[in-house]
């Protein structure tokens, strides 16, 4: 999971090309600008969106989920 910070080019680009060839199984990035959160499934080729008002399951966990309502952005 990474927070896109000032180098936006390189968390939407570089680093998702990065993990993904590194087999990684999946990557998450929270961008709390757009109150988005982008969650790449390289096992499934699959890509879902949410905001930060989603609870978010891991797809490679069975039980672990992250309730983005109680994060604050300033």
């Amino acid at each position: 999971m990474d927070a896109v910070g000032q180098h936006r080019a390189m968390d939407y680009y570089k680093k998702l090309f990065k993990y993904r060839t590194a087999g990684v199984r999946e990557y998450w990035i929270v961008d709390p600008m757009k109150q988005l959160i982008m969650v790449y499934n390289f096992e499934h080729d699959a890509l879902e969106e949410y905001s930060f008002s989603d609870k978010v399951k891991a797809g490679i966990y069975e039980d672990f989920e992250i309730d983005f309502k109680g994060i604050i952005v300033e």
